[in-house]
């Protein structure tokens, strides 16, 4: 889960909550744009950079579903020139969502668009998740979900499938003021095709900056570390700005 699935219209359970928007109700969807980049260490000495622009907007009865796309430039570990990624479309259906609880899945398709094999997945990569978010008394929001994530088969020469299960306990505490927000991420992903497994913790702090073309406007700092004999990297560190609601 990530504090990006967000909302247009604020459905009636929800018309007690601040106006501001900050994302991090992942039930409610709305439109949004945003630039992000990414570092990304490997460790010995290898990294990357990703910069990504996405857009997303609601549709369907009540907004209860979303499509975003997201556009990538990226370096690669060891060529650290910059090239397009791998292009990618996320659906999101919120099934249910009352004041105590929300029900939702995603769909996400990745495209094998990069511009070189080491900046991209070298396939076309599907990627489903459910979720189940629990809206606490306190304000709080407790969001457990599965993923799945897949290669369809079409890998290039000397690509692994991709072939991983992902579960993470999205947590976003309520806190006393409203000029920041975190969210909390930890996962634990297994990988079908190397039979092994690793951790991660992302936190998100966000800030609030305001109105903006239309919308809530805001500056996010994300780091990751990672865990495990056989994480893919040491640790990432990604900022970004977006606005939602226009």
């Amino acid at each position: 889960m990530t504090a990006t699935a967000l909302a247009l219209v604020t459905p009636a359970w929800a018309q007690s909550q601040p106006e501001v928007n900050n994302g991090t109700n992942p039930t409610i969807l709305a439109t949004s744009a945003g630039i992000q980049y990414k570092y990304t260490d490997f460790g010995s000495g290898f990294s990357n950079g990703l910069f990504e622009a996405s857009f997303t907007v609601p549709f369907g009865s009540g907004n209860n579903k979303a499509l975003s796309f997201t556009l990538p430039y990226a370096s690669g570990p060891i060529d650290d020139s910059f090239g397009l990624g791998d292009l990618s479309l996320k659906f999101v259906h919120v099934l249910a969502v009352n004041a105590s609880r929300g029900i939702a899945y995603t769909a996400k398709l990745s495209f094998d668009t990069a511009d070189r094999p080491d900046l991209g997945s070298g396939q076309t990569v599907l990627e489903l998740s459910g979720f189940y978010a629990k809206f606490l008394k306190d304000g709080s929001i407790v969001a457990p979900s599965l993923v799945q994530t897949f290669g369809l088969g079409d890998e290039n020469t000397g690509r692994s499938k991709i072939n991983m299960t992902t579960f993470d306990l999205y947590y976003v505490p309520k806190l006393a003021t409203d000029k920041m927000f975190i969210a909390f991420d930890p996962a634990l992903v297994y990988d079908w095709e190397r039979d092994k497994g690793f951790a991660s913790l992302t936190t998100t702090f966000g800030f609030p900056l305001g109105k903006a073309f239309g919308g809530d406007s805001q500056i996010f700092i994300k780091p990751q570390i990672l865990a495990g004999a056989h994480r893919p990297a040491d640790w990432s560190l990604q900022v970004g700005y977006k606005v939602i609601g226009f």
